[in-house]
């Protein structure tokens, strides 16, 4: 498998937490809480063939930056003994937004067997546009420092997307209506494409079943000048704390699932 398509599969799923629907990209907060410190599994399938493959959590804590007021969401995950035979990954995943859940910095630091890496993102505004710099490094070093001017769909990286995403007004989106974003991942932004496909009854491995708000996320991206999608699904709780409840994203082989396990 390509290294995007693992990484892209397999920190998606990791991220799991991650008024006007398009104002300024500014969310009305009613979802996240201070304190929250949300746990899933993480579970590969292939055919009728389950295997846990890792645990997430994401938690989320009051904070400052640059004297303002902040929210601080974390992630961590880690996969199981038995995936750490394949793939050891240990990784922390850390985003800053306004209250609003306006991103303002992200950072990603990976440790992946014997791979070990750290991305920064900085978000600026000014008059309706967005920049981000990104800095890069490998095993300690600075690789890139890249700026972009991002002009029209909101930007958001790959933790604040998902804390967007508990935000939404799903009461007024009509089935299928579709709402385009772009996210940053390293030094490139990628476009993406968020659509409500409706209501629907998810089940959990332990035969649980909970009434959500399904979501597609398509990702777009080129590969040997070819315009490829992926796709993931997201069922997030009717309630109004819009936990996101699974997650799922196809792999070239089998596919990868992340589901809620509480809340402390």
């Amino acid at each position: 498998m390509k290294r995007f398509q693992y990484k892209y599969s397999l920190y998606v799923l990791l991220i799991f937490f991650s008024a006007n629907l398009f104002a300024e990209s500014n969310a009305q907060n009613t979802a996240l809480l201070k304190g929250e410190n949300i746990r899933y599994n993480l579970y590969y399938q292939w055919g009728l063939i389950w295997k846990k493959a890792a645990q997430a959590t994401f938690s989320t804590q009051e904070t400052t930056y640059q004297s303002n007021k902040a929210l601080r969401m974390r992630m961590a995950a880690q996969t199981t003994s038995f995936f750490d035979n394949f793939m050891r990954v240990r990784d922390t995943l850390i985003c800053l937004t306004t209250p609003e859940l306006k991103p303002l910095f992200y950072t990603k630091i990976s440790h992946e067997g014997d791979y070990y890496a750290k991305d920064e993102l900085y978000y600026y505004y000014n008059n309706g546009k967005t920049k981000t710099r990104a800095k890069i490094f490998r095993k300690g070093v600075q690789r890139d420092d890249t700026t972009l001017t991002h002009n029209g769909n909101p930007v958001y990286d790959m933790m604040s997307i998902f804390a967007y995403i508990r935000t939404l007004d799903i009461l007024s989106m009509k089935k299928n209506q579709t709402i385009p974003m772009v996210i940053v991942s390293g030094n490139k932004p990628y476009n993406i494409k968020v659509t409500y496909n409706g209501e629907d009854n998810m089940k959990s491995p332990q035969d649980e079943v909970f009434p959500t708000y399904k979501l597609s996320i398509i990702f777009e991206h080129m590969k040997k000048n070819k315009l490829e999608k992926e796709v993931m699904e997201v069922w997030i709780s009717k309630d109004a704390r819009r936990i996101p409840m699974q997650l799922t994203a196809k792999l070239p082989i089998g596919s990868l699932k992340a589901f809620y396990q509480g809340i402390d």
